[in-house]
């Protein structure tokens, strides 16, 4: 058959490019004017690394596990002769970083999978770990030193002004209370109803007798107790003592009410206004507050809601998934003396609970809580998010909440770990030093501070310097270490020691000593730092400290089973240690009048524990107490003078003397029903136990509401007798109680409107230490245009004000660096800005686990004048007027330690190769893709104009080849 030949007009293709050309540029006054050429000088570009389906992932982690570099600029070939050299720059860091990813994605494949914890899973993981680590300091050495002709990349974003997105708190003298009524500012509070009396202490700056100002509402005879009634005969009598603090009343306007009508949400009126007393303080002006008091208080942070898994198909996988409810963390008041009222918004409301508060969606869990001598309290909680506006950084904190006695926070403090933290323990002392005690993965930054003194002229002068501890990512930075941390009375970090073994182990009871001295005692699986050996599995461990933070003991037993120390209390020169071992109840007693040498004084095996756990210790009156949950019927082979156990799983307390011995005053009670009583909660308090749990069954002297109901209740050890008991429901009929603090006399009619007892804390620390999630030796740095850096690290005693002189210093006046307001909050922030117009200074994070920048709520990134955002100039050189500079947005700061670090790594490096992406189209067609939005309105037709004229050019010269030129 003859060969047939197609003739084809190419003028049609050529045509329609020239439309498209035309379309694209039309936008512009002139194709001329807004045609972006590519700063090579062609279109013509050396395949790139993601076309033709780029490398596969199980190619690129091969060839990492094989002990390949991620970043290997000498294995990138360019297939077009003469393409510039940027071009093999940037594929080089485009296949480091997307090795980077493929790694990433290969362990959360490994994490999220059938067996996680198979042998061959685990040691393939940490070897994943081990080069993902590895190669982020390769990609960010690349970054840095990498030369380019035509572009440049710094690591972070590009900025005229950089802010922190942390405040620190500034003074602020006004107080909040809780609503108390609803309805007008005119009628009846219901609050007010009764003997309503209460003192206010007011210590004026600069004079040492306080003055006091008795309220009471029965002066205001007959009147009316109104909110504004009330405030007036408040204000008169400070007035009269000739005080500038005043009450106002706080009105907040009512919502809508709403109710759903076939799953819709229909506003059926108005909720009435809630009204709150409001304190205008004045700072020269300290409030105490204090009243008669009615009761003990008990403080009790819980979860509520459906616990339920259900199934659901899930359209989007087109599988059916678990579903687990979302709870509720909430934090609740009782007075065993009842005298309270329901307040506004309160849901199933229980006589005798003053407060009830939501605690912030970010606490994961909460482990304990201690009542303050004012009756406030402390909460040790588990934190995934920004808590109280302090971001954390990596993927658990542990933050440290105080409120007052009516459930306002007066501080939190987060612990500043790099990757996760978990706090279990936590003390209060008598002199209000606080201690919390847990375990820490990954980096944990500590610091020694000297502090010097001299004199010059008679005048007394100090200089504090700051140094880095060793040790602060332990043995192995995926495994658990302890740690403990002391706060000062106002919430000031004094120091923190993290320790362990060369396996995992964990701090899991914390107390102070009369002098100072710090017990920390818990569980550990191998050798302890100055232990003498292990008894194999889990064993039990103490570790003392004296008041600077310096070990001075160490001591560590067990048997070939489970062990551990569960609660420590000292009283004297004697330790308590109250622990399970090998699933037995186990006191023990050690002399420490030598620090340095404990000395085992006496042990008691109360019997097995049956399941349950040890929940407190406490000493009182020549006895030693212990409480906990217990299967076991007989503790202490059932006690002199016992209630009976009730089945299944009790709440108990156990009372023995001082000296551990068997005698005839050996006491156990037992609290519970038929059913399960387990992970209870126990304080004791002046012999007598409190009890917090959740139950299912009956309970003699309750009445069962919910599903699952709360359950509190105060025993007298010695007689068996239930003093007090309070059994409530919450939502979904779930209520269970996660920590439990009591206060002895801690209630009073200060509950009821909404005060606090105690002196009103108007000023917070301005420490950033105290304010932020930073620690004492975090640091960042600052790198000028021919790329030298200079480090700023953070020292115990920096607030935003020498943290501005310390950047401002290093960038040597290249950088305006101020303290501004934060509008709207009480709270201060860092702006930092160019000096000039051609000032420029990269800001950089810190080392891996040490980083300041994230805590400070502060980015990585360039900052430099917005009239340069799209000009020349470069952080690391300046060569040409045409060189470009983007912002790869890259976190060198992540890991894979955990689901939620892989998730976070992940990001990054997409936006990272999303960006070199940007890059690599700006170096062909002299398109901007990261400019801002009125640079993408100018240029995106100049850039499609450039695309289509290359489009066109390939096309022609094809169908010229394809029909032999004609």
């Amino acid at each position: 058959m003859a060969a047939m030949t197609v003739s084809f007009d190419t003028s049609l293709l050529t045509s329609y490019f020239n439309s498209k050309t035309r379309a694209t540029s039309g936008t512009a006054n002139t194709a001329a004017q807004t045609t972006a050429a590519s700063p090579t000088g062609t279109t013509r570009a050396p395949t790139a690394p993601w076309e033709k389906g780029g490398t596969p992932d199980d190619t690129l982690v091969k060839n990492i596990l094989a002990g390949k570099s991620f970043i290997r600029e000498s294995a990138v070939n360019l297939d077009l002769a003469g393409a510039s050299t940027d071009y093999k720059k940037l594929y080089t860091l485009y296949t480091g970083l997307n090795s980077l990813r493929a790694v990433a994605a290969k362990a959360q494949s490994i994490l999220t999978g059938s067996n996680p914890d198979s042998i061959s899973n685990k040691t393939e993981l940490n070897t994943l770990r081990r080069r993902f680590d590895s190669g982020i300091g390769e990609v960010s050495t690349y970054v840095k030193d990498a030369d380019y002709e035509h572009l440049d990349l710094v690591q972070g974003a590009i900025t005229d002004k950089l802010k922190s997105t942390v405040g620190i708190a500034r003074t602020d003298t006004a107080y909040f209370a809780k609503d108390i009524h609803s309805g007008t500012a005119t009628s009846e509070v219901e609050a007010f109803k009764g003997d309503v009396a209460f003192d206010i202490s007011v210590k004026r700056t600069g004079t040492t007798d306080p003055i006091n100002v008795h309220i009471d509402l029965a002066e205001m005879g007959s009147e009316t107790r109104s909110m504004s009634s009330v405030v007036t005969y408040i204000n008169d009598k400070l007035k009269a003592a000739g005080l500038s603090t005043k009450f106002a009343v706080q009105r907040t306007a009512g919502g809508d009410k709403t109710v759903e009508v076939n799953g819709k949400t229909v506003k059926v009126g108005t909720n009435p206004d809630t009204f709150s007393l409001k304190i205008q303080g004045d700072s020269t002006e300290a409030l105490t507050f204090s009243a008669a008091p009615t009761g003990d208080s008990v403080f009790v942070v819980q979860k509520t809601g459906d616990t339920d898994k259900t199934t659901k198909y899930n359209k989007e996988t087109k599988k059916f998934e678990t579903v687990t409810p979302k709870q509720t963390t909430g934090m609740v008041k009782f007075s065993t003396g009842g005298d309270t009222v329901s307040a506004p918004g309160d849901t199933f409301w229980t006589a005798g609970r003053s407060v009830q508060n939501d605690l912030e969606g970010a606490i994961k869990t909460v482990h304990q809580t201690v009542s303050g001598p004012d009756g406030s309290v402390y909460v040790l909680a588990d934190v995934d998010g920004t808590t109280e506006g302090q971001t954390i950084k990596g993927t658990q904190d542990v933050a440290l909440i105080k409120y007052d006695s009516a459930g306002n926070v007066v501080y939190a403090r987060t612990l500043g770990a790099a990757d996760s933290a978990t706090g279990y323990a936590l003390s209060v002392g008598d002199d209000g030093k606080v201690a919390i005690a847990g375990s820490v993965t990954g980096t944990l930054s500590t610091v020694t501070t000297t502090t010097s003194s001299y004199t010059v002229d008679g005048k007394t002068f100090t200089t504090t310097s700051t140094k880095e501890d060793s040790g602060t990512s332990g043995t192995n930075k995926t495994v658990a270490d302890s740690f403990v941390t002391v706060f000062d009375s106002a919430g000031q970090e004094m120091w923190t020691k993290r320790f362990g073994s060369t396996d995992e182990d964990a701090a899991l009871a914390v107390t102070f000593g009369s002098d100072g001295s710090v017990q920390v005692a818990g569980k550990t699986r191998s050798v302890m730092q100055g232990g003498v050996g292990s008894a194999g599995g889990w064993d039990a461990y103490i570790r003392s400290f004296d008041s600077t933070g310096k070990a001075t003991a160490t001591v560590q037993y067990g048997t070939s089973g489970t062990d551990q120390v569960s609660a420590v209390k000292v009283d004297g020169n004697t330790l308590y240690a109250a622990g399970v071992e090998d699933g037995n109840i186990v006191l023990r007693a050690y002399d420490i009048s030598d620090p340095a040498k404990p000395t085992l004084t006496g042990t008691r095996n109360l019997g097995g524990l049956g399941g349950g756990q040890i929940g407190a210790i406490d000493v009182y009156n020549g006895k030693v107490y212990v409480g906990g949950s217990t299967g076991n019927d007989s503790i202490l082979g059932g006690g002199s003078g016992s209630t009976a156990f009730h089945g299944h799983s009790d709440a108990f307390a156990a009372t023995v003397s001082t000296d551990l011995a068997s005698t005839a005053g050996d006491k156990v009670v037992y609290y519970g029903g038929a059913g399960e009583e387990k992970n209870v909660k126990v304080q004791f308090t002046d012999g007598k136990v409190y009890f917090a749990g959740q139950t299912e069954g009956e309970i003699d002297g309750t009445t069962k509401i919910g599903e699952a109901d709360a359950y509190l209740a105060r025993m007298d050890v010695a007689s068996g007798a239930v003093e007090w008991s309070q059994r409530y429901s919450g939502k979904d009929g779930e209520v269970d109680p996660q920590a439990m603090a009591v206060t002895t006399n801690g209630a009073s009619v200060l509950d009821r409107l909404g005060l606090p007892s105690g002196t009103i804390e108007y000023k917070n620390s301005t420490l950033l230490t105290s304010g932020t999630s930073v620690r004492a030796g975090d640091s960042f740095y600052l790198r000028d245009a021919g790329g030298s850096q200079k480090k700023i690290m953070i020292e115990a005693n920096d607030t935003l004000d020498t943290l501005a002189k310390k950047i401002q210093r290093a960038a040597g006046y290249k950088l305006k660096v101020t303290v501004a307001k934060v509008t709207g909050k009480a709270e201060s922030q860092l702006v930092i800005e160019p000096q000039n117009k051609t000032s420029q200074m990269e800001i950089v994070k810190g080392p891996a686990g040490k980083d300041a920048l994230e805590g400070l709520g502060l980015t990585e990134g360039l900052v430099r004048t917005a009239e340069d955002t799209s000009s020349s100039s470069s952080s690391k050189k300046t060569k040409t007027d045409t060189e470009k500079l983007f912002g790869l947005k890259f976190n060198a700061d992540v890991n894979l330690n955990s689901e939620e670090s892989i998730t976070a790594a992940l990001k990054t490096l997409d936006d990272a190769l999303k960006n070199v992406r940007s890059a690599y189209r700006y170096l062909r067609y002299g398109e901007d893709t990261t400019s801002s939005d009125d640079s993408k309105k100018k240029t995106s037709s100049a850039g499609s104009a450039a695309y289509w004229n290359a489009q066109a050019s390939n096309y022609s010269a094809a169908l010229s080849r394809l029909t032999g030129g004609a």
